[in-house]
């Protein structure tokens, strides 16, 4: 039985392998062989994991029925063995296979994807350079999105020495190509041009330090044309850095399964939902800094902000409206004060708008002054006096000023954890009232969808435990000697077991039968086992 299945799982092996690799190759044009082969000791791990159970069974299925067929269970009988007794084996063989797909496919696998998720970013600028010499041209864009062609008569990497000479830095992860006559052509969602460029030399930089990687563009004598507007000659010119987010579509069915069971209990940390979260929580920031400065206002009290240089500011005026994204002034002044509190310079508008932004690590406002038909920004500067009057400007912004320290402390008691917890009563205006619950449905529906996912994948492991036991006693009873015949009756179990799991997974991820999903998922395993008794009992006489 060892040999079939060593045999049965290389062969599986191999076809997976190198199918996989072969429509890598016609989906990727340009890829070359070395490629896909640096790709196969990635992949092998992968296949192996996911064949060994198919592999398995086939074996089991075959020998047993091959015994049956060479009548050596007949021979076993007249001998006085328990004929149950041979089973041992492929009781045997399962437990390893079980093992071997709970510990690799869920622990190791996911290891391997990340790293094939590298091995794409590194040869992106390959990928790139094959393209353009086996094609002729490198394409990326979809029906009804911005789509992007780039062409040239020549693409090359660049010696790390000319680099150097150049300035420019070499280092791992930054990798370059140099296009000699290339062409840039960008078309909108209608497929009609708005963007042309031409070029003697253009460098690309790849820099895949970062996430999403970075592409930056040297240009050097070029002409840059675009649809509406004049011409524009670039002698020399850097574009960029444009970000380039590459990741492989997520599938919970290739994450860690310790990192499912965390996600389980903290949804907000899931990809896609955790940026929902994000949203939700950078827009109640802003509704609460347009809140409070509304409230201070009303109250008759000015704002007082200052900036991350020390620098601070008085802002007077009538509320005209708060929003959720800012809060608009009118007859606002502004006075801008040092930090030794001596005021330097004092803006008033006839409106305004205190906007705010909320980046990773920190939060900012910008004060914003705005030009109107009639009135301009007028600005007195105590420094020169301001007897003169004012000076006329058109809008001016404010940039780079910190919230008051209360609506930070106010915002940062609002977790991921509280927002989705119905328990947890927040004030909200109806906008965001009915995006919390929103989020709220769709933390419940990731939720359900984990537990249908773990369920699934330790099903599927588990499920070898009872396959194998059903095939071999198939093979028994209608002396599966041959392959296509063996193959046959393992497909009996095989797709017994794979539809219960899958329609437990189903269930499962229903808001309504979502309860019902593990008891078919593992109720319908045990009347598997249940069933394998009856057969070896009934089906294989001792």
């Amino acid at each position: 039985m060892l040999k079939t299945f060593g045999l049965a799982l290389a062969a599986l092996t191999v076809l997976f392998t190198m199918g996989g690799g072969l429509y890598n190759v016609v989906r990727f044009e340009g890829i070359s062989a070395g490629d896909v082969f640096g790709v196969v000791p990635l992949l092998l791990p992968i296949v192996i994991t996911l064949t060994m159970p198919m592999a398995a069974l086939f074996a089991a299925t075959m020998v047993y029925g091959r015994l049956a067929a060479d009548n050596e269970l007949l021979a076993c009988r007249a001998a006085g063995i328990n004929v149950h007794r041979l089973f041992l084996s492929v009781g045997l063989l399962a437990v390893f296979v079980a093992a071997f797909t709970l510990l690799v496919g869920n622990f190791v696998v996911p290891g391997f994807v990340d790293q094939m998720q590298d091995f794409a970013r590194r040869n992106l600028r390959d990928l790139v350079a094959q393209q353009l010499q086996h094609k002729g041209f490198f394409h990326r864009g979809k029906s009804g999105e911005d789509r992007y062609t780039v062409t040239a008569e020549k693409a090359e990497g660049v010696a790390p020495a000319a680099l150097r000479a150049k300035g420019f830095e070499v280092a791992d992860g930054l990798q370059y190509l140099l296009l000699t006559g290339p062409t840039f052509l960008n078309a909108d969602a209608r497929g009609s041009l708005v963007r042309f460029m031409v070029a003697r030399h253009v460098l690309c930089v790849f820099d895949t330090r970062v996430d999403p990687l970075a592409v930056t563009f040297h240009v050097r004598d070029g002409w840059d044309f675009e649809v509406g507007k004049s011409a524009a000659a670039i002698e020399q010119q850097q574009f960029g850095p444009l970000w380039l987010p590459t990741p492989t579509p997520f599938r919970m069915s290739l994450v860690d399964l310790r990192l499912l069971w965390r996600w389980r209990h903290r949804p907000w940390e899931v990809p896609r939902f955790k940026d929902e979260v994000a949203k939700f929580l950078a827009d109640l920031q802003k509704q609460r800094f347009a809140g409070w400065g509304a409230a201070e206002l009303r109250a008759g009290r000015p704002l007082l902000l200052r900036d991350e240089y020390g620098l601070h500011y008085r802002i007077e005026g009538t509320v005209a409206r708060a929003t959720a994204e800012n809060l608009e002034l009118k007859a606002a002044r502004v006075t801008v004060s040092a930090p030794d509190g001596q005021p330097r310079t004092m803006y008033e508008a006839e409106r305004a708008e205190l906007n705010s932004a909320v980046l990773p690590t920190i939060m900012l406002a910008e004060i914003k002054l705005l030009q109107t038909p009639t009135h301009d920004v007028l600005e007195y500067d105590y420094r020169t006096g301001i007897i003169g009057g004012p000076r006329r400007k058109p809008t001016l912004s404010l940039d780079q000023v910190l919230p008051p320290s209360s609506v930070v402390a106010e915002v940062a008691r609002c977790d991921p954890a509280t927002l989705l917890d119905p328990e947890v009563d927040l004030v909200l205006d109806e906008r965001l009232a009915d995006r919390r619950l929103g989020l709220q449905k769709g933390a419940q529906r990731v939720q359900r969808k984990l537990t249908g996912t773990i369920n699934f994948r330790l099903g599927c492991t588990l499920s070898v435990l009872v396959t194998l036991f059903m095939g071999a006693a198939l093979g028994v009873m209608f002396r599966g000697a041959r392959a296509l015949a063996a193959f046959a009756l393992a497909l009996v179990p095989f797709f017994t077991v794979l539809i219960l799991l899958m329609l437990g997974r189903q269930l499962t991820e229903d808001a309504l039968l979502t309860r019902a999903g593990p008891l078919v998922t593992w109720g319908g395993l045990g009347l598997v086992l249940l069933a394998d008794g009856e057969i070896l009992r009934l089906g294989v006489r001792r």
